[in-house]
């Protein structure tokens, strides 16, 4: 089950820093093979690799923007949850009078078979039927097997 924390933690985002120090040292080398063709014009070995390192350089760019926008719509679609999630799980402590810590739930967005652990209790919620979850019951059940993992963060 995850917990409150969970959802807290996991709002923000994750990028990949290799990408970006390959590109950084990809963009440093284009640049002082750059500055060796300025100061060389007539040596045709400076030319072709300065060509060849401002392509490497624009492929490793155009990669890094790619990433970046596929990120971007990843960490907002995960952080829509999470906030989503996140209130949900507030809603409930307020409900039931305790700290939203002490909340737990089986899923990690909402829908059908979402339980959720409060204190020491277990509810199952029902939702209503249109898209926009609008409302939701909670009926106290018990669990088959009470050896759950709570996932903190």
């Amino acid at each position: 089950m995850w917990t409150y924390g969970y959802f807290g933690h996991h709002t923000s985002n994750q990028f990949d820093w290799v990408g970006y120090i390959i590109t950084g040292i990809v963009l440093v080398i284009t640049i002082i093979l750059l500055l060796n063709y300025l100061r060389h014009r007539n040596n045709a070995r400076n030319r072709d690799l300065l060509i060849l390192s401002l392509l490497v350089a624009a492929l490793s760019v155009t990669i890094q923007i790619s990433d970046l926008q596929y990120n971007y719509q990843l960490t907002n679609s995960n952080n829509n949850n999470s906030l989503v999630m996140m209130e949900f799980m507030r809603h409930v402590a307020k409900d039931k009078k305790v700290t939203a810590s002490q909340v737990a739930a089986n899923q990690t967005s909402l829908g059908a078979g979402l339980v959720v652990k409060v204190a020491s209790d277990y509810y199952q919620v029902t939702f209503n039927n249109d898209n926009a979850i609008t409302s939701y019951t909670l009926t106290k059940t018990k669990l088959l097997n009470r050896k759950i993992q709570l996932i903190k963060e």
